[in-house]
């Protein structure tokens, strides 16, 4: 039997970005694949991003509504949407013209096709910095997202059924709305694949992107979407040792990050973690901090493990090495 091709809909939700918006329109109009729509919602943006969208009346839908987040404006566009394949492209990312195209030959065995992505950071309009990730078809999807393996949303397509089947995006939280959806879809089962020719760029430019807002937050909200998913695996019965192990090393890294802000929160974190696993103990980090953590304890070992970031950190700047790049000051 024959089928019809896909229809995908790519949706821009759009708060305050008029900078960039134009150019995730128009990558998203130039897709190679044909059988599209483009719609922008704007989430009660106070700059001119509304009039930048109205340019490009004639070829995409533009609707609009009070600020309400990222993920209710999701929501909405995912009730607009008329495809049976999704791309949600937010308003400072951009599309490769064949990026939909490249998914699209995976429709039939997939439920989320995702892409290689570049991740550049701007200031101004000025690149400074980037890195090319690929699309990597990982063997355990589940440990993989423990692990933050998945790229950013603008790089993922979704089946439409497979977002209605999981109740949509989450609009309780702030951060890490990515990977509460990929989660949820992989937790009932929906198949994900990788199309490493299919590639997007993810912008990084302002601090008002969840990415740079509040550290503290994002790592915790990180930690309870992993703890969810963790949990809901274990109650089931279907937590393997891999997973486990992918979810014990990635909890445990962000309990460290998150003991840079509260280390009181953090030795409560890993409490219960020590709790959920008694046999737990780290295995990564250097050969010194393990010892420090099962000598003295956590607290201990971070604290030391914080003056000696101090310190090679000085000594580098001593030596004439930018501490974060690692390169000689010009």
């Amino acid at each position: 039997m024959n089928r019809s091709p896909p229809h995908v809909s790519i949706l821009i939700p759009c708060f305050n970005a008029e900078k960039w918006l134009h150019r995730a329109i128009e990558t998203a109009l130039a897709q190679t694949w044909p059988i599209k729509e483009v719609i922008i919602l704007d989430d009660g943006s106070t700059d001119r991003s509304v009039e930048v969208a109205r340019r490009y009346a004639n070829l995409v839908r533009i609707e609009q509504q009070q600020n309400a987040g990222q993920n209710v404006s999701r929501n909405r566009l995912t009730e607009l949407s008329k495809g049976d394949w999704l791309v949600y492209l937010d308003a400072d990312d951009e599309l490769a013209t064949d990026s939909v195209e490249k998914k699209v030959s995976f429709v039939d065995t997939a439920d989320a096709i995702y892409g290689a992505h570049e991740v550049a950071i701007f200031v101004g309009e000025t690149k400074t910095k980037f890195s090319f990730l690929p699309a990597i078809q990982h063997e355990d999807s589940i440990a993989a997202a423990f692990e933050w393996g998945y790229p950013n949303t603008s790089a993922v397509m979704f089946r439409k059924s497979a977002v209605h089947d999981v109740g949509g995006w989450n609009v309780a939280i702030k951060n890490c709305t990515d990977y509460d959806m990929y989660f949820r879809l992989l937790l009932r089962g929906k198949r994900f694949q990788a199309a490493n020719e299919s590639w997007s760029l993810y912008r990084q430019w302002s601090p008002n992107q969840a990415v740079y807002q509040d550290e503290q937050r994002k790592a915790l909200t990180r930690l309870q979407v992993m703890w969810s998913a963790a949990e809901e695996l274990r109650v089931t019965g279907a937590l393997g040792a891999f997973q486990k192990q992918a979810f014990q090393r990635a909890a445990f890294g962000v309990m460290r990050s998150i003991a840079r802000f509260d280390l009181a929160k953090a030795e409560a974190e890993l409490l219960k973690l020590i709790r959920w696993d008694p046999g737990f103990h780290p295995r990564d980090g250097s050969p010194l901090y393990r010892l420090a953590y099962e000598t003295c304890g956590f607290r201990l070992a971070e604290r030391m493990a914080t003056a000696f970031h101090k310190v090679n950190v000085l000594g580098r700047h001593q030596r004439g090495v930018d501490p974060q790049t690692g390169m000689p000051y010009v």
